[in-house]
């Protein structure tokens, strides 16, 4: 089978369209389809499904398309390793990051590595950690920062960062509830959550379990899908949220929000990298998870301070 013709074929799947995996490939839209044609002819078997505009594989498609991406990596991993022994770290790694990493201890350790080895092309994708775990599990990307862990047979955690976990909530809002006792306190908020898959959402419903409180059973009244507007949402008065001390110490600093002390809150939660056993870490990946460790407390801490 001829690589183009793979290549052709396995864009067409990723788009789901002819005409798009041609500009992908920088080739006109009969040349993708007569390639494709050509590996139908070539296998014998019908690749996609035409229903009108939509392209659909068939399951020999989906069985095609797993082995090229094994193709793809198995080429990629060749090459990273024949420069390693060049001393030259090369290639492209596909990344994952949940919101907190992603915004506020990733973007730091990225620029020195990408400084010390200019020639690796990273891609960030920013998602929830359970989001960006499936991810990692499903071998969509090489590694991951998350704040939370999803238990899999596949997936290694390493811890590479603590943070402080704090109620948080604007001094208005403390003063009108602060003669309330412990229990009464955290039913009575109004709260701003983070979503389902969240590791920060995880973290809090294990503080808030210190407790025997249910997440579930607070006062919601927004949930947020990204830590800024947490922390905008929060600066705004809609409510309280137990959060990393990361995201909202600007905040702290200004007087804009108040950290609210709980005797008994569990005030530590850790981020942690992730990568699938089963998979081989290209060089620049390892080289990457070591930069991680040695290099992801120390932000973490500066910025929560």
């Amino acid at each position: 089978m001829d690589i183009r013709k793979i290549e052709a074929f396995s864009k067409v799947y990723e788009h789901s369209s002819f005409s798009k995996a041609g500009k992908s490939l920088y080739l006109s839209q009969p040349t993708i389809s007569a390639h494709v044609a050509s590996l139908e002819q070539e296998l014998e078997v019908q690749l996609f499904d035409r229903i009108g505009r939509t392209v659909v594989p068939t399951k020999a498609g989906e069985v095609l398309y797993g082995h090229a991406k094994k193709i793809f990596e198995a080429s990629e991993l060749a090459i990273s390793e024949l420069r390693k022994l060049q001393d030259r770290i090369t290639g492209k790694l596909d990344l994952g990051g949940s919101t907190i990493p992603a915004n506020y201890i990733m973007p730091e350790i990225l620029a020195q590595f990408w400084k010390k080895y200019p020639e690796v092309i990273m891609d960030l994708h920013i998602g929830d950690s359970e989001d960006i775990v499936t991810q990692v599990r499903n071998n969509e990307l090489m590694l991951g920062v998350v704040g939370a862990v999803f238990e899999s047979p596949d997936l290694h955690y390493e811890k590479i960062a603590s943070d402080s976990l704090v109620l948080v909530m604007t001094p208005q809002l403390f003063e009108k509830y602060r003669h309330l006792a412990v229990e009464d306190l955290l039913h009575a908020l109004p709260w701003v959550l983070r979503e389902d898959g969240s590791g920060t959402r995880v973290a809090m419903a294990e503080s808030l379990s210190r407790f025997d409180i249910d997440i579930h059973s607070l006062r919601t009244v927004i949930m947020v899908r990204n830590a800024g507007a947490m922390a905008r949402c929060l600066s705004a008065g809609m409510g309280a949220s137990i959060t990393s001390a990361i995201t909202v110490h600007h905040e702290l600093e200004t007087g804009a929000l108040v950290a609210v002390d709980l005797p008994g809150l569990l005030l530590e939660r850790s981020f942690h990298i992730v990568f699938n056993k089963k998979r081989s870490l290209f060089p620049a990946a390892l080289k990457l998870l070591e930069f991680f460790k040695n290099n992801a407390q120390n932000i973490a801490a500066r910025s929560g301070s």
